[in-house]
């Protein structure tokens, strides 16, 4: 079978490949091994209501996914009420301050003298009158933080902040991949301060947004644009061999069934089917993007690290304590550390307080809460409603009980988010000047485009574009 353009892989990166390829006038091929596309954008419903399980959110330092977004005419809304820090050693909440990844934009902000006091406050002043060169060769974010600011700030604000959502410590995160723009801010201004409210003047309001109904919307759209445009959405369909075919290629494909477990990858099955094509875009995870990788390309492959193990456990619950979001939109949680009776979770959503659409179609009264678990170096995470439910209470200072659980959900996403350290995106560096000397063929991906939307969104139509020139 010959196609315009084979997409390996259905996730975000996939599909905004494919959406590319169909606004180039092309005929995709999407192979996706599961029985939808998305890959960590999924859905469910708990007592018939649906909500992301996965990525419920995108970055708005880039305009790139609200512009998709108003491309698809999906209805974009943005969240309700601050994110909070709940501070375990410190034994208190404070929300988190304007700025970036928890890096305060404001100094002088009263929230910030709440999270690390009047003496990281004079600590974190000292990078005014540092200069550019201090710390201009920290390439991790822990390093940039405390060289430039401070150990209050980083244990306070920027750990809790960062960690939660890249769910990696900053001493593994690569701070040019995650905070774009701050490391080159801070060498013009001379300052991380003055860096830090550069970028948040260039991003007003809030820094996250949500397609109206949950971030599946977004997939759900992607889809019917490459369907209506006659292209083909492969499901349940493994590539399991990539090859040369002369000028072009050839993926060899088959039909796959459920894996062992809800999290395992879908095993290949049946007979193969063979596509030809003069375009190729890969866009698998890591390890399984470089087992198909291996047998057709010299460019230099690596093991990739795996992400923590991430459980959430999801409440719906009927309190009116939580009408009023006593915590906003959430928490996020700093590391147990030490501390007598420690609080496992990582984080708390307030999901239908956080998302207005929510109360719309929930009865007066009803909430969602996802706690979700799971931190790189710690147990296997094993939840459960009632562990949960304790937790919440006392983040939020509440008294539910399981009498006002009305339905629950465990989900999990193991091994998923790999931190994007310094030493894999010079590692990336290598790979994509290595494969420009295989025409026809891209590599996409939140592994080699760095994590969130922000980033794989613009990656894989970029992908599809130099394909098609």
């Amino acid at each position: 079978m010959k196609a315009d353009i084979v997409i390996i892989g259905g996730g975000l990166a996939g599909m905004s490949a494919a959406y590319e390829a169909v606004a180039q006038g092309l005929k995709p091929i999407v192979v996706e091994t599961r029985g939808r596309p998305g890959g960590l954008i999924a859905s469910a419903k708990l007592a018939g209501v649906p909500f992301d399980i996965g990525a419920e959110s995108w970055a708005t330092r880039s305009p790139v996914v609200g512009d998709l977004v108003d491309e698809l005419d999906l209805e974009r809304t943005d969240p309700t009420g601050r994110s909070w820090v709940w501070n375990q050693q410190l034994q208190r909440a404070y929300p988190i301050p304007e700025g970036t990844l928890g890096l305060p934009a404001d100094i002088d902000a009263p929230e910030v003298l709440t999270a690390i006091g009047a003496d990281g406050v004079a600590r974190a002043k000292q990078d005014l009158t540092m200069g550019p060169d201090v710390a201009a060769d920290a390439e991790d974010l822990a390093s940039l933080i405390s060289r430039r600011v401070g150990d209050a700030v980083l244990n306070h604000l920027v750990r809790p902040v960062a960690g939660g959502i890249h769910t990696a410590d900053p001493s593994k995160l690569a701070a040019d991949a995650v905070t774009p723009g701050l490391r080159a801010g801070m060498r013009r201004t001379g300052s991380l301060l003055l860096a830090a409210k550069e970028l948040a003047e260039r991003n007003p309001g809030p820094k996250v947004a949500q397609t109206r109904g949950g971030m599946f919307r977004l997939i759900e759209a992607l889809e019917r644009e490459v369907v209506t445009a006659d292209g083909t959405m492969l499901l349940r369909h493994a590539a399991t061999q990539l090859a040369r075919d002369g000028d072009a290629w050839r993926v060899t494909v088959q039909a796959t069934q459920r894996g062992a477990d809800p999290a395992a990858e879908p095993v290949p099955t049946g007979p193969q089917i063979s596509l030809e094509t003069e375009r190729v875009i890969v866009a698998l995870p890591g390890p399984l993007a470089m087992k198909l990788l291996a047998g057709v390309v010299t460019a230099p492959l690596w093991e990739l690290p795996l992400g923590a193990p991430i459980a959430h456990q999801v409440l719906m619950i009927d309190h009116h304590g939580l009408d009023d979001g006593p915590r906003g939109s959430g928490l996020l949680i700093t590391e147990p550390g030490n501390v007598d009776q420690p609080i496992r979770a990582k984080a708390l959503s307030h999901l239908s307080y956080k998302w207005g659409w929510m109360s719309e179609v929930l009865a007066p009264g009803r909430h969602i809460l996802r706690m979700s678990y799971g931190r790189l170096g710690e147990e296997y995470p094993n939840p459960t409603v009632d562990s949960a439910l304790a937790e919440a209470n006392r983040l939020l200072d509440l008294d539910m009980t399981a009498e006002d659980v009305v339905a629950s959900m465990l989900i999990r996403w193991d091994g998923q988010l790999a931190p994007q350290t310094p030493e894999h995106r010079e590692k990336v560096t290598q790979f994509h000047e290595a494969i420009k000397h295989y025409p026809g063929l891209e590599v996409t991906g939140a592994w080699v485009a760095g994590s969130g939307f922000a980033a794989v969104v613009p990656h894989g139509r970029t992908a599809t574009k130099a394909l098609v020139s």
